[in-house]
């Protein structure tokens, strides 16, 4: 999410903004499904895992080529590096909400689905 949340306050185009943000509240309702999905499952939504620290490196990675770019103070250079990292974001969604279905499948019918 911060990734989503760093990007919009690059959008310096209202559209693009506005699309980020759609993108933002998506992933937020995407979140909250993976965290009920894990609840549901009897475990901790909170457990750090190896693959949870690395998906974290990615993210904090990618939110500190935004704010690389955003520091710079050339707001058209930073909305271009937002943008890059969303296509690197949201060329990775479509596998993951197929695993979540999986898991959600898997969980049994009370389980929330996307």
């Amino acid at each position: 999410m911060q990734v989503y949340e760093a990007a919009v306050r690059c959008a310096i185009n209202d559209e693009l903004k506005e699309e980020w943000e759609k993108y933002l509240d998506q992933t937020r309702n995407h979140v909250q499904i993976v965290q009920d999905v894990i609840t549901e499952l009897g475990l901790d939504p909170e457990t750090e895992t190896p693959g949870r620290k690395v998906v974290r490196h990615i993210g904090e990675s990618l939110l500190q080529a935004i704010e690389m770019a955003r520091s710079a103070g050339e707001p058209e250079a930073a909305q271009v590096v937002a943008a890059e990292v969303i296509v690197l974001a949201e060329n990775k969604g479509p596998s993951e909400l197929a695993l979540i279905g999986e898991v959600a499948d898997k969980a049994g019918p009370r389980s929330p689905r996307c």
